[in-house]
């Protein structure tokens, strides 16, 4: 019997994702649902291209047209799965993750994204059943194994064991040399355990990891600048990941700049591009890049302190590097008010893979704004609907920030403050990039950049960190995976922001 046409066309574009060329499926895709508009693998497999896109939205709209016609479509499950943990819907993500592998137990990738998504919420025990049969498989199916061991790596790091994590992690890559994603982590848990020789070669595997460059690596002028002198020579610098790491990294300009290039242009995003440019007038500053730009090298600025060899002991931290422009410093100020001024920042972009593990809901994070004798102001520019009562009950809260065009306007309000207390995102670097006092509160599994163990920050002199221990994220039953492992620290927080009141 001849095979329907859709299901040729499903089964092509299938080949295409395989290897990279997402339009190419796409169109496929759209084809056979011309075909058949209620295939419900073609519309399961889009919702796939709307993840690798990061367009939530829609991947949950194809997979629930998907299972609407076919309840039982585990693909369609797992897309919808991956859907909801980028839209913030963390339990909706696991109930769904937990549907595709109880309906094709044996398949690998529902189960490793299970394990996933139960080892980040805190699940450990669950995670650890779901990678059971893989790592059961060791001689019959390599491929799947080194996957769930280095699954285990990545469980031990969501659970705040990151010495236990590299051995997993070295297993995984000894089977299969290629897991990039693996390669990635691990220079990641480096970095985190101060290691940052090994570790900045293995987090350059990030530019080869496919699914964080959905269609394809930007084409960029020049060649990728690996260290050769610069005399003489253009170079373009392009901010790759986001705004934090556009203000870390920027402390590296100056020194490419002594390396004697003809001219250096650095490519940020549009929100930045007013206050980088203001610091660093002997420098070009983009918002984007012109067709007919030509350089002789090019670089991401994540991959300037591999460049440089930092350690934690040489990370140049002069501070402040960034000053706000001064025709903005009488423009953005916080109104008048009494003691201490202190600015509140308690989320970052939804859109983050991990934004549970730093985000704070505005209920929790505010009640440090109960402390008696502060002037407090929200250095939230966007806020987000389920925060907004507990802002609004708290009238005293200053809201300039949201009169803020971008970082130059905020950059302008934080400097006339006395302290920062904020999650981990771009206000955190601004802040403490303006060198004003910040006082950051990091989850079990902190970001790589905040080391372990540490109250502290080789790259900022004026940070203090407060962090969330393995016991308050780990010692209840069931685990606590939004507000409720956050009021520990937020009781730390709060005994340490009245003792500097009181001084």
């Amino acid at each position: 019997m001849q095979q329907p046409e859709a299901d040729l066309l499903v089964q092509a574009a299938v080949a295409e994702l395989a290897v990279g060329r997402v339009a190419r499926a796409d169109a496929l895709l759209q084809d056979a649902i011309r075909v058949d508009p209620r295939h419900p693998m073609a519309l399961a497999t889009q919702a796939e291209i709307a993840v690798s896109r990061k367009d939530h939205a829609r991947a949950i709209a194809l997979a629930d047209s998907a299972l609407a016609i076919e309840p039982n479509c585990a693909p369609a499950w797992s897309q919808r799965s991956q859907a909801s943990w980028l839209a913030g819907r963390r339990e909706d993500a696991l109930e769904a993750a937990r549907r595709a592998v109880d309906i094709q137990p044996p398949n690998p990738r529902f189960r490793l994204l299970l394990a996933q998504f139960a080892a980040w919420t805190g699940h450990g025990t669950e995670a650890r059943q779901a990678l059971a049969p893989l790592l059961a498989a060791e001689q019959h199916d390599r491929e799947n194994y080194a996957a769930a061991v280095s699954m285990m790596g990545e469980l031990a790091i969501a659970e705040g064991r990151f010495g236990e994590a590299d051995p997993y992690l070295v297993r995984a890559l000894q089977i299969l040399p290629g897991l990039e994603a693996t390669r990635m982590l691990r220079g990641m848990n480096q970095l985190r355990l101060g290691r940052f020789r090994e570790g900045w070669t293995n987090y350059a595997a990030r530019e080869q990891v496919a699914f964080l460059y959905p269609d394809g690596r930007p084409v960029l002028p020049g060649q990728v600048w690996r260290g050769e002198a610069l005399a003489e020579k253009t170079l373009l610098v392009v901010d790759d990941q986001g705004h934090g790491d556009s203000i870390q990294f920027f402390r590296y300009l100056p020194l490419l700049r002594d390396l004697g290039a003809a001219h250096i242009s650095w490519r940020t995003f549009p929100a930045l591009a007013r206050l980088l440019a203001d610091a660093a007038p002997y420098a070009t500053v983009l918002a984007a890049l012109p067709d007919e730009a030509r350089f002789d090298f090019h670089c991401t600025s994540t991959s300037l302190p591999s460049r440089f060899g930092a350690e934690p002991g040489n990370i140049p931290a002069a501070v402040p590097y960034l000053r706000p422009p001064a025709r903005l410093k009488s423009a953005m100020k916080p109104a008048a008010g009494r003691g201490l001024k202190v600015g509140l920042a308690w989320s970052g972009d939804a859109r983050h893979m991990r934004d549970h593990l730093r985000s704070i809901p505005a209920a929790d994070f505010l009640m440090l704004a109960d402390v008696r004798g502060i002037s407090f102001h929200s250095l939230q520019h966007e806020i987000r609907p389920s925060d907004l009562p507990a802002l609004e009950a708290r009238p005293a809260i200053g809201r300039e920030v949201e009169k803020a065009m971008d970082f130059a306007d905020t950059a302008a309000l934080i400097a006339k403050l006395d302290l920062v207390i904020t999650v981990d995102t771009g206000i955190a670097h601004l802040a403490a990039a303006l060198g004003r006092p910040v006082w950051i509160i990091l989850h079990v599994a902190p970001d790589w950049r905040w080391l372990t163990g540490r109250p502290d920050s080789p790259w900022y002199p004026s940070v203090r960190l407060f962090r969330v221990t393995p016991e308050e994220w780990l010692g209840d039953a069931p685990p606590r995976v939004t507000a409720g492992a956050w009021g520990p620290v937020l009781g730390r927080v709060a005994a340490a922001l009245r003792t500097l009141a009181a001084r």
